[in-house]
């Protein structure tokens, strides 16, 4: 039997073009703080940077296009030629291409912006002991499975070689938003990753993977950064002065506070640790901190790691609302150049909505742009959907 042809995309299936607009305006803006490479500028190429990033981002708009030759036929239509700023339709050469020659750097600018913007809407004030929420963040990566010609994205090997593509984040607590993106092969260590987006005077969390090499809490104080990191459970320690706990941490579980000798033969160094543990619980929770209890008492080093899993919301919110299955470039450069651009996606939503959309939400406007619901049934049901939300997250705090 001969293969089913997709239909046409036609110009009415297409959506987001103000969002398009927005992100073409800061690419002109920003953008320009990286010069064109001589690839760009060698007089043979008509694609140029604004409409490769523009047609990129259009096909991750809108589920109507799902693939290379969907970006493509888009390109033939008149509104996205003069949206995007393309002399005539692009062909597949062209774009598969265009991942070799526009370096995911042009981009970080503009989404350096875009988290600049985010943090400027965020209610100042909030602390977390004597830490701002706006030096504090959350170190963690996260995974995506990739096809089997990407010999690049090594990641381990069970019977057959897998590959994977990994997603280093810094996540900044006051805004939840990406403040630093590492894309790298599925093999990269973590802790690798986070040495290389340290920043003097920012407050790091992150899981037992970080807390594993002892090395690093030195290295981390000696750049002037702080940090509450989960050890291991068979961790050593010898303890050198106990500090007393309040009758909240006891309450709280909470059964140690005091600066240690850390592992064998004291191979950590001198750290604080908090140990909670509470019959509910399969095992203690054993953080290590830089912060003294002047300024963070045991109850609230307990309480600020508690927002380390806002990371993991993050990584299911991008997978969930991003599509990322299918990828419409497969290089070590394209893959985060597409990373790169459904980060900027949800912020360029955010920023309409005044939210960063859930999954039900970006089903809503899915369905509008698909013609489905018009714009009045769109807003009543995304203003029900953010109560909806509002109320779940009111419950979980009372």
């Amino acid at each position: 039997m001969s293969a089913v042809k997709s239909p046409p995309v036609t110009e009415k299936q297409l959506s987001s073009w103000k969002l398009l607009n927005r992100f073409n305006s800061m690419l002109e803006e920003f953008g320009a703080a990286v010069p064109p490479s001589s690839r760009e500028t060698h007089g043979l190429r008509k694609l140029d940077r604004r409409g490769y990033f523009g047609l990129f981002l259009l096909g991750l708009f809108n589920p109507v296009i799902d693939s290379m030759r969907g970006l493509c036929a888009a390109s033939a239509l008149a509104k996205t030629r003069e949206l995007i700023g393309l002399d005539g339709p692009v062909g597949l050469s062209s774009f598969s291409g265009g991942q070799q020659v526009f370096a995911p750097q042009i981009l970080e600018p503009v989404l350096g912006r875009m988290v600049a913007e985010s943090l400027a809407r965020q209610p100042g004030g909030l602390k977390h002991g004597r830490i701002s929420p706006q030096l504090i963040h959350i170190f963690d990566s996260t995974l995506w499975k990739v096809v089997h010609r990407m010999d690049w994205a090594k990641w381990r090997k069970q019977h057959v070689i897998q590959r994977a593509v990994r997603l280093h984040v810094k996540l900044r607590l006051c805004d939840l938003a990406p403040a630093g993106t590492l894309i790298s092969a599925g093999n990269i260590c973590e802790r690798a990753a986070m040495r290389q987006m340290l920043e003097v005077g920012q407050f790091y969390l992150g899981d037992r993977n970080y807390g594993a090499d002892y090395a690093l809490f030195n290295e981390l104080k000696v750049k002037g950064c702080g940090f509450l990191l989960r050890l291991n459970n068979q961790a050593i320690y010898e303890i050198v002065e106990r500090y007393p706990l309040s009758a909240a941490a006891l309450a709280d579980g909470i059964v140690l506070d005091a600066t240690v000798r850390l592992g064998y033969r004291g191979s950590g160094g001198l750290q604080r640790i908090v140990i909670k543990q509470t019959p509910q619980m399969k095992e203690a929770l054993i953080l290590v901190t830089s912060e003294s209890p002047e300024t963070l008492d045991a109850l609230e080093v307990v309480g600020l790691y508690r927002h380390r899993w806002e990371i993991e919301k993050f990584f299911r919110w991008l997978k969930c609302l991003i599509p990322c299955r299918h990828w419409f470039a497969e290089s070590a450069g394209g893959v985060t150049l597409q990373i790169y651009l459904c980060i900027i996606m949800g912020l360029l939503l955010a920023g309409q909505l005044g939210r960063k959309p859930n999954k039900r939400i970006k089903e809503l406007l899915d369905f509008h742009q698909l013609g489905w619901i018009d714009d009045e049934e769109l807003a009543a049901k995304v203003a029900a959907e953010a109560a909806a939300r509002d109320h779940r997250e009111t419950k979980k705090t009372v």
